[in-house]
């Protein structure tokens, strides 16, 4: 009777499998760092969508309601507090900018918050501050200015990092005796995809891969001439 004995793997065989199985896993291994990356890339480039999107749309309400004027329904009618129009005082509508800053990047503006009317000293404004890299915003009752205090971040620079803010105020034709002004907001930002700190950045580093940079462009119309 024949007896067969069991063999095992020899050496070679098992150098080779072992050199096999590494290259399976390091395949594996690189698809899902890659996989890993986009992914992360991806959900930094939509929160700084988002970061932009949020604070143009924050400034864009408030700058419609530049220079508005509450008014009271009275037994004669409604009667406007203020005869003259808004924008013709620097404290309802002025785009200047922080030292150090770009120009044209800060914008300051009032309008009436109150029931009554009688109250227009509600001041308000948004400036680009390039030392934080943030769009900062002002709300207070007292007087203010662009390089002065009580500006506050409404921006996350972790997020995205504001490289350049600006305000174009312009004028349009519009019904007889109301004039159409207009404010056109330029933002762009940007924010590293493999970094959390995108403090550096410049606009050179847009061209880099590990960079993602966005760009918006809002115009808002404004219509409140103190005209009933």
């Amino acid at each position: 009777m024949l007896i067969q004995r069991n063999r095992g793997f020899t050496l070679i065989e098992l150098m080779v499998s072992l050199v096999l199985g590494l290259v399976v896993v390091g395949g594996v291994m690189g698809v899902f760092v890659s996989t890993y990356q986009a992914n992360s890339q991806n959900i930094k480039s939509v929160r700084l969508n988002e970061e932009m999107r949020a604070v143009v749309s924050l400034m864009s309400r408030d700058i419609r309601r530049a220079g508005e004027k509450t008014f009271d329904w009275t037994s004669t009618g409604p009667a406007w507090y203020a005869t003259a129009n808004p924008f013709s005082t620097e404290n309802a509508w002025v785009v200047s900018n922080m030292s150090a800053a770009p120009a044209d990047s800060c914008i300051r503006l009032a309008y009436s918050i109150s029931s009554t009317g009688t109250d227009d000293t509600n001041r308000f404004g948004y400036r680009l501050n390039p030392n934080t890299g943030q769009v900062e915003a002002y709300n207070h009752n007292s007087q203010w200015n662009c390089d002065g205090s009580g500006w506050q971040g409404v921006t996350d620079p972790n997020i995205a990092w504001i490289q350049s803010l600006s305000f174009t105020v312009t004028t349009e034709p519009g019904l007889t005796g109301v004039a159409v002004r207009s404010v056109i907001v330029n933002l762009r930002a940007g924010t590293h995809t493999r970094s959390t700190d995108p403090s550096n950045l410049t606009a050179a580093d847009c061209s880099n891969v590990d960079v993602v940079c966005r760009q918006i462009q809002e115009k808002i119309r404004v219509r409140n001439d103190a005209v009933l």
